[in-house]
């Protein structure tokens, strides 16, 4: 299909619930911006991004092993190589569109190149590797150009099968996990692990003046002077 967005052949399509397909990283772009479809505007769900409905999911395994399965282009194909951008815990993959730019401006000598990812303009400086908005040099990312079957997270934000997704916390779950005011504290204790509960002190039964409570005072002990005394006066 054609994407409504970028015009072109859809690279990964995704399907909105409101049924409209575009490429991911166009809805990707179009939820940063307004979180609503492109076509209709009915609102983008908070986790469609990391849980995305792909319409073509072998057309994904394909572009991680370097085999492109797009119509008419390359897709981005550069024999045993491929682009990556540095993420949180390891690399992804660029899409096979940015990949065929990135490799091209690679292979003719420039300096740099920009590309459009997401909706933003990005410059990819092919001297120190790294990327970033043309409106914002300060936020830097490393790229490379590495072998195609190293690890990888996934392509273009897709995650592969074997990749577990993170999970997103929404307002909803978050009404979930976190327990409501008031809520029994005996059972969030009972939760708690025994290395971090602290045994509590022995409570010695309450005293007055030395002796305890439950039992009655001893009497004091009569000395011999207090007996003799006792019987002279009587």
């Amino acid at each position: 299909p054609e994407c409504a967005i970028c015009l072109q052949r859809c690279v990964h399509p995704v399907r909105l619930p409101c049924c409209h397909i575009f490429c991911f990283l166009c809805v990707k772009g179009a939820s940063w911006h307004s979180k609503r479809c492109a076509l209709c505007r009915q609102e983008i769900p908070e986790d469609f991004l990391e849980r995305p409905v792909l319409l073509l999911p072998e057309e994904l395994k394909a572009a991680a092993a370097g085999v492109s399965r797009t119509e008419g282009t390359d897709g981005g194909s550069c024999g045993d190589f491929a682009w990556y951008y540095e993420g949180r815990n390891g690399w992804w993959q660029y899409d096979e569109r940015t990949s065929h730019e990135l490799e091209e401006a690679f292979s003719t000598g420039q300096k740099s190149t920009e590309v459009l990812i997401a909706g933003f303009l990005y410059v990819a400086d092919l001297e120190n590797m790294v990327q970033y908005r043309r409106n914002e040099r300060g936020r830097r990312r490393r790229i490379k150009r590495d072998m195609v079957d190293i690890p990888k997270k996934g392509v273009a934000g897709l995650r592969l099968a074997s990749e577990p997704a993170l999970p997103v916390i929404t307002p909803a779950t978050r009404a979930r996990i976190i327990p409501p005011h008031g809520s029994d504290a005996a059972g969030q204790s009972q939760s708690l692990p025994s290395s971090l509960m602290a045994p509590l002190p022995p409570v010695r039964p309450p005293t007055l003046l030395g002796h305890h409570l439950g039992s009655p005072p001893t009497p004091p002990l009569t000395t011999l002077e207090d007996s003799l005394s006792q019987l002279l006066i009587s």
